[in-house]
């Protein structure tokens, strides 16, 4: 233990000798460990740390999936999921969520939020207790049951102050009063519902008791002794059951488990091991640097070495010795890059977009914690043992006879060459591969930006509203507000058009319905079809620029009282009417949950309504006239920037009644900007950039270095070479010729390990395939016209030698 410390206090002089070495060095390692350190608290807080459940392992959800068609995985129907719960074998506890928005009433006025819904048995499934009051009775699963909420901890605190008795108190949700009966605990997280408040009963009715109507999302919790594997086997036999006893809902209907960390943060992982193997290129390459400039300073330490050797001291000692300075290293540069980290951590997380934060509940208040600090200083340790062992090995090469001649400096070994000449080859592989895998994303981002939606999505603001069920009743009250706002809408200075649709384009939010041709029932053989809804104004199409490409669009004509008719999109018409003229055709569509015939007056463009990295799908439009809602969004065309009209249009419908919530203001550009899509796509391809450029920095820093060291090793060589005639082009390209080619040996192998490694980032990536030729090859030229500037400069120095000045070099 003495020898230890004595080590400690000998490399720590060593290190204090020269201060400029030191601190270059650390600064290094801080970049390398704190960013390895940074995005490894993300990667653990999302995917290693538990979820906040009893037993989360046993805990999965449950979809109902179809072979076929665009939509193959969605939620069960009430039905089944009573079905599920009731007569399963595969699990011990089953409960079921969704989400809504519901209209409150408070002071200040209306106002529309997010709402989570829960069925009984939902958070005794999940193992939650609430901290006051109870959680939600079966009979409040029913229709008649007086609605009941449960508050989260943050709606509890924001909404209330933290009331220690608000269990019995009411709040008027959608027109009724409901009742409190429970607060959660501030541990509670489950995605989707973290921008909610609170949670509601699911008062399950209407449509929603339908068995072809999907709204609801099952969790359960599997039967300890019950693998995963024979979990699913049992969920196959149920789905079968079903479609035996229910063929006209449930012919090719199955049913699929996702682990509960899959289902909450699986969409995410791709990008976090992609983040997490970025930065663990950059530290790799950083060791590498750094082991170049300790063997460097080894060779200047020759004469100090070999003397310890002449007197007794054994290579081991003299390695250790070696390796303990490594560590000091590293453990300095682990603590700055912890400073590093404490910064990077909350920068990280600020560039998430806000909307998608709330998606990923472990990231919110996020520190370092115990396990965060042991992993940056094991990762430091290990840091300095790995980039310590190239100088520590040359010290049992060491050869204390020529070490005590001076003139032994004159000259750089071939192994100690060769070990260096590697270690920038590594470093240049390294930077290669990082740079293959961010040219790839950045240039999927550019093709996902790039995608055309089927609409205009400049100068287009949108602002949904909710009509309040006591304020208007029926269809009539409804159509009436509808038609006055869009008129006000469309006078307002700065406005060119204003339309109305249910469900805004790219926001994530879906809906869908069955649909079957007329004179084709699924009694018959045939099998119905699935398309998305929406329900427009009659001059949505004319606002959002979707052409028209047979029959017509809707006109005043469409009233409540005229035949039904829809419009539809070119994907539908090859889903369902490859050969034939769909004009004047009907379908027997489920709208509302009931079916009805609606006959096809127009075939439209497609328009991108779910997502901007998926095809356009099959699309049903109805009449907003013909079937009036409460809840739906103006979208208006503006003659300027979106947000210089949005104080104008929230001020119209406020005086057009001050009791409707007004929310979800955002322009069409904002909307993309902050969808899971784009978050899923831009986000690492940003930082994994930005990785990319440093380790380009720092291979060029390599390249430099070596050849910087080389030039001053060689210099009684270049000094004779010019005394022999060699012209300074000939050094010249001596020097750029060495760090070229071992650039390119670099780049060989990076590219052959890239295109193995690129292929796991598939799933990342859009447009670009994972072996795009023309992004290795624009990485090449970078890297190799980086390496040439590196090159460059100890080349120059190189050139302006003094032949006379050289040979005296010692």
């Amino acid at each position: 233990m003495d020898r230890f410390f004595q080590d400690i206090r000998y490399g720590w002089r060593m290190l204090a000798k020269d201060p400029a070495f030191t601190v270059v060095i650390v600064l290094m390692l801080a970049l390398g460990i704190g960013a390895n350190t940074a995005v490894f608290t993300i990667f653990n807080a999302t995917l290693l740390r538990p979820l906040p459940f009893q037993k989360p392992e046993e805990l999965v959800q449950v979809w109902s999936t179809r072979t076929a068609g665009d939509f193959q995985q969605f939620p069960f129907s009430y039905p089944n999921y009573v079905d599920l719960r009731d007569h399963n074998q595969v699990f011990s506890q089953v409960g079921a969520y969704s989400g809504t928005t519901s209209t409150i009433a408070s002071k200040q006025g209306a106002e529309q939020v997010i709402t989570a819904i829960a069925t009984s048995g939902f958070f005794e499934t999940l193992g939650v207790q609430p901290i006051l009051g109870r959680t939600f009775r079966p009979d409040e699963d029913q229709e008649h049951s007086q609605p009941a909420l449960i508050l989260t901890y943050g709606g509890w605190q924001r909404r209330f102050g933290s009331d220690p008795n608000i269990v019995g108190k009411t709040l008027r949700v959608d027109g009724a009063l409901a009742t409190i009966v429970g607060v959660l605990p501030e541990s509670f997280q489950f995605g989707p519902s973290q921008s909610a408040d609170f949670w509601a009963s699911a008062r399950v009715h209407g449509w929603q008791v339908r068995r072809n109507a999907y709204w609801l999302s099952p969790i359960g919790r599997i039967k300890g002794a019950i693998s995963l594997t024979q979990a699913q086997a049992g969920v196959d036999a149920f789905a079968h059951q079903l479609q035996m006893q229910y063929p006209d809902s449930n012919t090719n209907v199955g049913a699929r488990i996702v682990s509960a960390r899959d289902q909450l943060v699986g969409s995410v992982r791709p990008a976090l091991i992609a983040l997490l193997a970025s930065v663990g290129f950059v530290l790799l390459i950083t060791c590498a640097n750094v082991a170049g400039l300790l063997m460097a300073r080894s060779l200047a330490r020759q004469k100090e070495i070999s003397v310890r050797v002449a007197l007794g001291a054994s290579r081991g000692r003299i390695a250790r010795q070696l390796l303990t300075e490594s560590v000091l290293l590293g453990v300095l540069g682990g603590i700055v890059g912890l400073l590093t980290a404490c910064w990077g951590v909350p920068a990280i997380v600020s560039a998430i977009p806000k909307q998608q934060l709330l998606m990923l509940p472990s990231l919110q208040n996020l520190t370092l914690d115990r396990g965060v600090l042991l992993f940056c200083m094991g990762l430091s340790v290990l840091t300095g043992i790995i980039f310590g062992l190239f100088p520590a090995m040359q010290a049992f090469k060491a050869d204390p006879q020529r070490g005590l001649q001076e003139s032994g400096r004159s000259s750089v070994g071939t192994t100690h060459s060769r070990v260096r000449n590697s270690l920038v080859v590594v470093e240049v592989s390294l930077a290669v591969v990082l740079l293959a895998g961010a040219g790839l994303m950045l240039k999927s981002l550019h093709h996902l930006l790039n995608v055309n939606p089927g609409f205009k999505t400049d100068h287009l603001l949108t602002v949904s509203v909710a009509l309040p069920h006591e304020r208007y009743p029926d269809d009539s009250s409804l159509l009436a507000f509808h038609q006055k706002l869009l008129t006000e809408s469309a006078n307002l200075p700065g406005v060119e058009h204003a339309a109305t649709i249910n469900i805004v384009p790219l926001t994530s939010s879906g809906n869908t319905s069955r649909y079957d041709l007329e004179g084709h029932p699924k009694g018959s053989g045939g099998e119905e079809y699935e398309a998305n809804s929406r329900s427009i104004s009659e001059n949505y199409f004319a606002v959002m620029g979707i052409p028209l490409h047979a029959g017509r669009f809707f006109s005043s004509e469409d009233t409540p009282k005229s035949r039904h008719v829809v419009i539809v999109n070119q994907a539908l018409v090859k889903q369902a009417f490859p050969h034939t003229n769909p004009i004047g055709k009907r379908i027997n569509y489920t709208y509302s949950g009931e079916p009805n015939l609606w006959e096809i007056v127009g075939v439209v463009g497609d328009e991108n309504v779910g997502k901007l990295d998926e095809p356009p799908g099959a699309t049903v439009y109805t009449s907003l006239t013909q079937e009036p809602q409460p809840y739906f969004s103006l979208a208006v065309r503006t003659k300027q920037e979106p947000a210089a009209l949005a104080n104008s249009v929230r001020e119209k419908i406020r005086q057009l009644d001050s009791e409707v919530p007004v929310f979800e203001m955002a322009s069409m550009n904002e909307i993309i900007t902050q969808s899971p899509t784009m978050m899923l796509h831009a986000y690492p391809a940003y930082l994994i950039a930005g990785f990319a450029g440093l380790a380009l920095l720092l291979a060029g820093l390599g390249i430099y270095g070596l050849l910087t060291y080389s030039v001053t090793q060689r210099t009684r060589e270049l000094g004779l070479r010019m005394a022999l005639g060699a012209k300074q082009r000939d050094l010249l390209q001596l020097v750029v010729g060495t760090g070229i080619k071992l650039t390119l040996i670099g780049v060989a192998f990076g590219i052959a390990v890239g295109l193995a490694l690129t292929r796991l980032t598939a799933s990342l990536l859009f447009g670009v395939g994972p072996t795009d030729f023309t992004t290795f090859a624009s990485v090449t030229a970078l890297i190799v016209s980086a390496a040439a500037l590196a090159s460059y400069l100890p080349a120059r120095r190189a050139s302006r030698v003094d032949p006379m000045v050289a040979l005296r070099h010692e």
